[in-house]
């Protein structure tokens, strides 16, 4: 019995925003949020009147490099499996 139906191989399409470039783009828009964070955690901890708001660019840091390694693991997944 034959497992595979379809006896064409076809090449699977990535859609536009799952592309190579988009997924760089948006790793380094990310790269520059996380920048831009760090700065306004550098800033928050020189002023007192603003230490009690530092959560905000920690957050903002945290999450642009969580979303900046994932992308780039699923792009390095995507390249080394073609």
């Amino acid at each position: 019995m034959q497992l595979d139906q379809n006896p064409f191989f076809r090449k699977t399409i990535t859609p536009w925003y799952d592309s190579n470039f988009a997924c760089w783009a948006l790793i380094w828009s990310m790269v520059l949020v996380f920048c831009f964070a760090v700065d306004g955690v550098i800033v928050a901890a020189n002023d007192p009147r603003l230490a009690h708001h530092i959560w905000f660019p920690l957050l903002l840091a945290g999450l642009s490099s969580f979303l900046a390694v994932k992308v780039y693991v699923r792009l390095n997944i995507r390249v080394n499996n073609e």
